[in-house]
């Protein structure tokens, strides 16, 4: 069976991906929401537009089951209003843009899989 991430319940989203520094570097993407995957990732050409450079790199297994080492710059994420900073894989040239789930719960938001949306969840914590 051929791995095929949109046959696995997946959906997208637009989000705007913004320099964490220079706010009027910014960019319109459109990614797929992945629960499976920890951080949020786009090709390493899409990242360099807004001025983003990578300041280190993470060890990452993808659902295949290939391992690669892959360049990682921090950045900020807005999702319908809501925004946080995060850290962004810089991925290979023609990379799936994906929405992990660090940057989701750093957001707030959890995922509705049956309707296919983002929902807010809020910020679990504990109470002693």
């Amino acid at each position: 069976m051929t791995y095929n991430p949109v046959s696995m319940g997946t959906f997208s989203v637009k989000f705007v991906l913004k320099h964490p520094v220079r706010s009027d570097q910014q960019l319109e993407l459109e990614g797929l929401v992945d629960t499976g995957a920890l951080f949020t990732q786009a090709p390493a050409n899409l990242v360099a537009q807004i001025g983003l450079v990578a300041s280190g790199a993470r060890a990452v297994h993808y659902a295949d089951g290939t391992k690669d080492v892959v360049p990682v710059a921090k950045a900020d994420i807005a999702i319908n209003g809501v925004e946080t900073a995060t850290m962004v894989l810089c991925g290979k040239p023609n990379s799936l843009i994906l929405l992990g789930a660090v940057t989701l719960e750093t957001l707030g938001i959890g995922v509705d899989p049956v309707h296919k949306r983002l929902i807010p969840i809020g910020a679990p914590m504990a109470l002693l």
